[in-house]
């Protein structure tokens, strides 16, 4: 069943994802197994795109079927679940000329399974929105999505911001989308830079631990 939905997905077939997912649920699987495996086949849609066997049209289209997925009866309320336990608070959205949410709303569901509060506040989200929600909210984490190679400049004025205003020492900033590498990290002044949501979840997780000091 694993390999099937991954195929699938990773083949980009919508209708067919969609029902072996609903026979996975049909047959007992388990919602975590099944986003799991969802996660896998995104993956290697990635690996895809970085390949340049795959465009950025294929890499939305993919998001677009995984939230499909996620939005079934039967998966909707694991992935809208609270945490039995909240581990950190993390201010999520899509920078400002960036109005797509489906990677967003994909590492969201993930971290809100990890156990974090997540306050998402929507897309194309204007710099001084995001700082003074920062202020506000007091997370532990800043998450930045971009799809675009502009979107760096905009997350980059938040970060030098937050320096400007004293409190950038405040937050982890963990920043995410189709043109993120470690350079784009580096340019931005992100504590993490990844495309890969299952590492970047990893990764907040630790910030987490060693918050706490364990």
């Amino acid at each position: 069943m694993k390999q099937s939905i991954v195929r699938s997905i990773e083949g980009l077939y919508e209708d067919r994802t969609l029902e072996l997912v609903r026979i996975a649920i049909r047959k007992g699987f388990k919602p975590i197994d099944i986003f799991n495996w969802l996660q896998v086949g995104m993956e290697r849609v990635g690996k895809l795109y970085e390949t340049s066997d795959y465009f950025i049209a294929d890499l939305i289209f993919a998001g677009i079927i995984f939230q499909e997925a996620m939005e079934l009866e039967e998966l909707v309320a694991f992935n809208n679940a609270a945490p039995e336990k909240t581990i950190g608070k993390m201010l999520l959205l899509s920078v400002f000329g960036d109005c797509h949410d489906i990677g967003k709303n994909i590492f969201g569901s993930f971290s809100r399974t990890a156990g974090f509060e997540i306050i998402d506040i929507g897309t194309d989200v204007p710099m001084e929105t995001v700082v003074d929600a920062a202020e506000k909210n007091k997370p532990d984490i800043i998450a930045l999505s971009g799809m675009q190679q502009e979107t760096l400049y905009e997350m980059r004025a938040i970060v030098c911001e937050l320096i400007n205003r004293g409190i950038r020492d405040d937050f982890k900033i963990i920043i995410g989308g189709a043109v993120i590498d470690e350079k784009a990290g580096q340019i931005v002044g992100a504590d993490f830079a990844t495309k890969d949501v299952t590492l970047g979840v990893d990764k907040c997780k630790l910030w987490m631990l060693e918050k706490s000091g364990n």
